[in-house]
């Protein structure tokens, strides 16, 4: 079974699967709960730990769709976003999700590439074809997941959401213009009802989504600029704001 890609540079030198990503970044929250910005986060919702977790599993899932070509994933958010979203409905369905649960994580991964320009991101998908096979490879490179990235109810729930996205893509009931589509009506309108809103609960909702977004973009980039480049000047900023927020307070 072929394993889903994270990134490769063109030289070869550089080959990121999927989960060891994903573990990566897992990694790096380490004393997170008691650290000063999951200190914040958790004072607000007891749930924000889970937002950060999911939006990390969740925010590269799109790039599965990329394995064609894997110098290039952009847009891949948008897909990310249309799996948690799937996902997000199997829990509500299934009675297992509140209110705010996952509205944070939803934010952090449709945007976490937003300063790239979302509307540009959004054209360049329509030249992504969609194939059922990697979704079977998807499955596969999860198992690789760790246990404290991915419980065993939600491998169960997303492995039933990808099975779902498979079979309508077989069928052709599912195309790229439908997640687009869906992105754009369904995903960023809700998460937009959300931030121009000012009622208490939805003041809460946009505290604990930019605290996730800024979560998954700060270890996001830690742990892929360990392992695919060198030393840059934002590198550094983010290492000092990891340090600062994310280490445990003594």
């Amino acid at each position: 079974m072929s394993r889903v890609l994270s990134y490769y540079r063109k030289d070869g030198n550089v080959i990121e699967y999927l989960s060891d990503h994903i573990n990566d970044c897992i990694s790096l929250l380490e004393d997170f709960k008691n650290s000063r910005i999951g200190r914040l986060g958790i004072s607000l919702d007891s749930n924000f730990a889970n937002e950060v977790r999911l939006s990390i599993v969740f925010h590269d899932l799109g790039k599965v769709f990329y394995q064609n070509n894997p110098t290039s994933f952009s847009g891949h958010e948008i897909f990310s976003a249309y799996i948690l979203r799937k996902f997000e409905k199997e829990l509500k369905s299934q009675g297992m999700v509140n209110f705010r649960m996952l509205k944070p994580a939803m934010l952090a991964v449709a945007f976490h590439h937003h300063p790239m320009g979302i509307r540009e991101r959004l054209m360049k998908i329509s030249k992504i074809k969609l194939s059922s096979n990697f979704l079977e490879f998807l499955q596969n490179e999860l198992l690789a997941v760790k246990d404290d990235a991915l419980y065993v109810e939600e491998r169960f729930l997303l492995s039933s959401v990808l099975n779902e996205i498979k079979s309508k893509i077989e069928k052709g009931f599912l195309t790229v213009d439908d997640i687009r589509k869906e992105f754009q009506e369904e995903i960023c309108r809700d998460l937009f009802n959300h931030i121009i809103s000012t009622k208490d609960e939805d003041i809460l909702i946009k505290k604990l989504s930019y605290l996730t977004l800024v979560s998954l973009v700060c270890v996001d980039y830690i742990a892929a600029s360990r392992k695919r480049s060198g030393e840059t000047r934002f590198g550094n900023v983010i290492e000092e704001f990891y340090k600062l927020y994310f280490n445990k307070i003594i």
